[in-house]
């Protein structure tokens, strides 16, 4: 199953993406080409490339789509070019979630990178090259070929509303508080069988990367209660049903939520200390680009340069892959508060991304969510 991710988009810089989209179907041939969800990268930086001497920047034409499986069926279509009429110009970069990129590397649609000439990719800590570094069926192994560049990452947080508790409760801080009485039927989760499953082994010290998850200690019981506490699956409007008190509990992605936190200041979030699901928005070449332009290559350095963390901070309250494992205190201004929500190094040292599975440990995860469904 493919991964859902909404992107909520950031009033002007949205208007302002969507002034540089218009004029994507009309780009010159050395235009830099990007499809991507809109705002994933903010306006502010789409202009500041084109500003840069032409020998590190230049023209940006962006095909914006409104969410990651229309950017995968994008990289079908040009795979398969039997709707080739009817699609914009192959882009340079498509943005993809880590999640889908096996499955990309499977069906072919997508192609290596090169990045020996990229200046700042040996800058990164190892967890981004083991990320993207995989066989052909799309499989982390050290002796992979990259296949993809990151540019920004997120977390699973908890969010709830404090006013919603008992006056005697304590602060929500763990997986396991999400089966509190008091939250019965009052929890909102990803409607994603690796997301609750991993959340679950999260909360009993065990990997959400596990051949067999009933292997682990507790599982299905801990699933079993936790059903009991749902409200509703949900990958599309579970802050909303926060928001109008249809719930008292969400787990959704930070990106996502930090912008409803600063609007709605009441609501209170927590990143589990026994470690929290990732998600990484990646760079991937399709397969039908056949030429690559000086001009690509530098979109990538300046994706992952010291300035565009901090500006991608501060307009797109995104966090940059150059600012892994820093406390806090050290993030840009926006991303530092509530200080709650940032990852802390000692979190993140426990946290993981999901990663493909072997058939037959995708078809014991399959079972096991089927069997919680019913």
């Amino acid at each position: 199953m493919l991964m859902n991710r909404r992107t909520f988009l950031a009033g002007t810089s949205g208007m302002a993406l969507a002034a540089l989209a218009a004029g994507c179907q009309r780009a010159n041939a050395g235009d830099l080409r990007l499809a991507m969800v809109a705002n994933s990268v903010p306006a502010q930086l789409l202009r500041a490339f084109q500003q840069r001497p032409a020998d590190q920047g230049g023209p940006v034409a962006v095909t914006p789509q409104d969410s990651l499986v229309e950017l995968y069926r994008l990289l079908q279509g040009w795979h398969s070019q039997t709707q080739a009429a009817r699609l914009p110009p192959v882009a340079d970069w498509v943005s993809l979630a880590d999640y889908w990129l096996a499955p990309a590397i499977r069906q072919g649609l997508v192609q290596p990178v090169e990045v020996a000439s990229l200046t700042h990719w040996g800058d990164l800590a190892a967890v981004w090259p083991e990320l993207v570094r995989r066989d052909r069926d799309g499989i982390p192994t050290a002796a992979g070929s990259i296949w993809a560049v990151p540019y920004r990452w997120s977390h699973l947080v908890l969010l709830y509303d404090p006013t919603r508790l008992p006056r005697t409760s304590a602060p929500l801080t763990t997986w396991a508080d999400l089966l509190r009485p008091e939250l019965s039927r009052r929890v909102v989760l990803p409607d994603h069988p690796r997301l609750v499953l991993g959340l679950a082994q999260k909360a009993l010290g065990a990997s959400a990367n596990g051949v067999d998850p009933r292997a682990v200690a507790g599982l299905e019981t801990f699933l079993t209660d936790l059903h009991q506490q749902v409200r509703v699956y949900d990958s599309d409007h579970a802050l909303e049903t926060l928001v109008i008190g249809d719930a008292t509990a969400v787990v959704g992605w930070s990106d996502d939520i930090l912008p409803l936190l600063k609007q709605y200041r009441h609501l209170a979030v927590a990143v589990p200390p026994q470690g929290t699901l990732l998600s990484a928005q990646l760079w991937v070449r399709p397969q039908a680009e056949s030429t690559q332009s000086p001009r690509a290559l530098n979109w990538l350095d300046f994706c992952l340069d010291d300035d565009f963390a901090t500006q991608l901070g501060i307009f797109g309250q995104g966090t940059s892959p150059r600012l892994w494992g820093r406390s806090p205190e050290q993030l840009p201004e926006p991303l530092r508060h509530p200080a709650a929500i940032a990852l802390k190094p000692q979190v993140a040292d426990q946290s993981e991304f999901l990663l493909p599975l072997e058939a037959e440990a995708e078809a014991r995860y399959s079972d096991l969510w089927k069997t919680l469904r019913s």
